[in-house]
């Protein structure tokens, strides 16, 4: 390619030619198929389609208080999950502390008989 025709623009240049001839686009007499494609849909023509948007967005909203419930739920369960677990802990201390008291109260009473 010849030197003069390799200029190096800038992103100002870019995306100000972008916006220019974007708002050209939209201030000039244009179809209907033009102003879907640099606007979105809109209109009555598009009631179904919106319907059918409006429905599945309704779902995704369900989908996500189903989800915001459950890790609520599990939340929740972890929670009992260590009160159980520490509940658990101190039972079984307490039944080694029991456990190593009968057997010095069993020796004690042994040496009791012993003397006697």
């Amino acid at each position: 390619m010849p030197p003069k025709f390799k200029r190096h623009l800038n992103d100002d240049e870019v995306t100000g030619s972008v916006k220019s001839e974007r708002r050209n686009l939209l201030e000039e007499d244009s179809d209907e198929e033009e102003d879907f494609f640099l606007r979105g849909p809109s209109g009555p023509r598009f009631g179904p389609r919106n319907d059918k948007i409006r429905h599945v967005q309704n779902q995704v909203d369900e989908v996500i208080d189903v989800m915001q419930e459950n890790i609520t739920k599990v939340i929740e369960r972890g929670e009992r999950l260590d009160d159980l677990q520490d509940k658990s802990e101190s039972l079984s201390d307490n039944a080694t502390a029991f456990s190593n008291r009968a057997k010095q109260l069993r020796r004690q009473m042994w040496w009791q008989g012993c003397k006697v």
